[in-house]
């Protein structure tokens, strides 16, 4: 049996262990087993691995009635005149074309002049989105530690922020067609099935997984790849997932659970992930997560909170003709970052210093193992050397 085959076995060994021991993957939770200083409140915990992550940005047919958003050489090809136009996009002239598109008129890698003058970037024009009301006006009113913008409604009609949207609403390659991931979700998304990210929920103390007031809330990396079929194409439940070691990206915050749906106060948390090969940052300042169990054990939801610009930010270590391929202009999406923050005020600048932002979260029951539990483990089933 090959190394890939024997994984795959034991994957379907843990699924058959996983649905014996019920859908909800109830077990009892010891108080030294919280992920955290604080006691655990006692209860049971609930697993989940989340297999889909996108930010939560709202398809409306006239959303962005301007086009998507600019280009490097979509904003050269307007400054110069039709027939220029037509002359620097022959093929013989591509190099050219890139040359001037993608540089100043010193030489500089336009992604290296990120405050080059540059019209605004084009953004949603529609009064709908997804999101949550996380600084608690009606209006988006500047208050002491956020700055004025204008509100969303909710396909509800409750007023949400969501300023990423603002920002990343008319990209095509987040946009995407109606129904489907734009590439650049896709990318970052492919990360949960190749093995390169795992985020891990774990609520804590629940004693009524219907509705209680009192319950711990862990949102985690993990170090485990994901489970899935042998077809490489859906998510296997039940599958024993391991917390990372790292208290870096382990968040821990209080929630509660009404008529099925999970609810947090709002804390900090971080997560890290594979985009494109490469490690890339979460940093949400105010988070709250909102996932709702579903009848079939698994949970659907939303985590929204503040996002820190250079997360949003795409521009760092980038070459123009990198952001070139999936149509974006460095300039002009880094001075939207900036104009369109509204969270976590800088008192000694007055401006803003992170962006309202939301994903929807999707998720599958799972097995979930603390570092310290799986050392244990190990430690346990290590031969005994004797003399």
């Amino acid at each position: 049996m090959t190394g890939s085959n024997r994984r795959r076995a034991a994957t379907l060994g843990l699924l058959g262990l996983g649905a014996a021991a019920g859908w909800l993957a109830l077990s009892t939770a010891q108080a030294d087993q919280a992920p955290s200083d604080k006691a655990a409140p006692a209860g049971k915990t609930m697993g989940f691995a989340v297999t889909n992550f996108p930010f939560a940005l709202y398809k409306g047919a006239d959303d962005c009635p301007d086009g998507p958003v600019l280009s490097a050489k979509d904003i050269y090809l307007k400054s110069v005149s039709p027939a220029e136009q037509k002359r620097l996009q022959l093929p013989e002239n591509l190099k050219e074309f890139e040359q001037k598109a993608y540089h100043t008129a010193d030489g500089r890698d336009v992604c290296e002049v990120l405050d080059l003058p540059r019209e605004p970037q084009r953004s949603p024009k529609g009064k709908i989105s997804y999101g949550m009301n996380l600084d608690g006006t009606k209006d988006g009113a500047a208050t002491a530690t956020t700055c004025a913008h204008e509100k969303f409604t909710s396909p509800d009609g409750e007023p949400v922020d969501n300023q990423t949207y603002r920002v990343m609403g008319c990209m095509s390659n987040y946009r995407g067609p109606p129904g489907e991931q734009g590439y650049l979700e896709s990318l970052r998304n492919s990360g949960f099935k190749d093995g390169g990210t795992t985020f891990l929920i774990e609520l804590i103390g629940v004693k009524d997984p219907k509705n209680d007031n009192d319950i711990q809330v862990g949102i985690y990396n993990g170090t485990s790849q994901m489970a899935v079929d042998p077809s490489g194409s859906t998510f296997l439940p039940y599958a024993s997932l391991t917390v990372t070691d790292d208290k870096r990206w382990r968040s821990v915050v209080h929630g509660r659970i009404v008529d099925g749906v999970v609810m947090t106060d709002p804390g900090d948390i971080a997560l890290t992930y594979v985009f494109g090969g490469a490690p890339r940052d979460y940093h949400i300042k105010a988070a709250r997560l909102r996932l709702q169990i579903l009848p079939d054990g698994k949970a659907k939801g939303m985590l929204a909170g503040y996002m820190d610009m250079p997360d949003v930010d795409m521009t760092k270590g980038t070459k123009q003709a990198s952001a070139e391929m999936v149509k974006y202009d460095c300039p002009s999406i880094y001075q939207a970052i900036r104009r369109y923050a509204d969270g976590y005020k800088d008192p000694s600048t007055g401006k803003c210093t992170a962006l309202s932002t939301a994903f929807q979260v999707e998720a599958i029951p799972a097995f979930i193992i603390h570092p310290e539990e799986a050392k244990k483990t190990a430690d346990a089933s290590s031969p005994t050397e004797t003399r």
